[in-house]
């Protein structure tokens, strides 16, 4: 019983060992530490942030597109240098208005100040080894897909605002999000947020001067992830599988 035991034992404690030095994590070019929390551990270890511009909506069914960059990922301030180097993470995504604006008149602008729902949102983030964000679609869709999200089933991305449907509209929203694809999907995939999700999003739109319709903002997205497997935890599985061997051979 002891042989049988020990390799099991020391499989287990490779496993641990592996994992708690299994940071940072590289994919696609993209490195993120998640060990690093910007001092809030409430936020999980993976927390990006970044710059929005998209287009409005008026009425329900109306189709809202737009496009990013990632600038920050668990930094306090831009890294992309750092997260990103020699590259870029650009994203594009799109979504439904699920419903009419609810709440009041806006005299003074135009529009609704109340809340909105939208439905059908899809973000794709692309990691780009030849850096050439503008600001426009085509540059922010070049590159690999690096992670593809999409709302959790029972979630719609919901928020409040200012002169909504005006042009002019303020406001914040959140919502909880579903990995579906990219080079990052094993490492996001953990539904550890509300509802069995994996990110949540949470962002924030303004009107962009000179620019009559296109709104712009930033946006905010928090969860956890997974590393990818190391040597050292490999050989810990293999070890476990030898221990399991040994296991069945006595009972025989």
């Amino acid at each position: 019983m002891k042989k049988i035991l020990t390799p099991l034992v020391f499989a287990a404690g490779v496993m641990a060992t592996a994992t708690a030095t299994a940071s940072p994590v590289t994919v696609g070019g993209v490195t993120w530490d998640p060990d690093q929390t910007l001092s809030f551990p409430d936020l999980g270890d993976f927390v990006a942030n970044g710059t929005i511009f998209e287009t409005g909506a008026v009425n329900a069914g109306d189709v809202v597109g737009g496009r990013g960059q990632v600038t920050q990922i668990n930094s306090a301030l831009p890294n992309g240098a750092d997260f990103c180097p020699g590259c870029e993470l650009t994203f594009t995504f799109s979504m439904e208005l699920a419903s009419d604006f609810a709440g009041t008149p806006n005299l003074a602008l135009g529009g609704v100040d109340g809340t909105f729902e939208f439905k059908n949102l899809n973000i794709k983030f692309f990691v780009d080894q030849t850096p050439d964000f503008d600001g426009t679609m085509a540059s922010a869709a070049d590159g690999n897909l690096w992670l593809e999200l999409v709302l959790n089933p029972s979630n719609l991305l919901t928020g409040t605002g200012i002169a909504l449907g005006s042009g002019s509209d303020q406001g914040t929203g959140s919502g909880v999000l579903d990995v579906i694809g990219g080079l990052a999907m094993g490492n996001f995939d953990t539904n550890t947020q509300a509802a069995g999700g994996d990110i949540t999003l949470t962002s924030s739109f303004q009107p962009t001067a000179g620019a009559p319709g296109l709104l712009n903002g930033t946006f905010d997205l928090k969860g956890n992830s997974i590393p990818e497997p190391s040597a050292l935890a490999l050989m810990g599985l293999g070890l476990l599988a030898f221990g399991g061997a040994a296991r069945r051979n006595k009972k025989a």
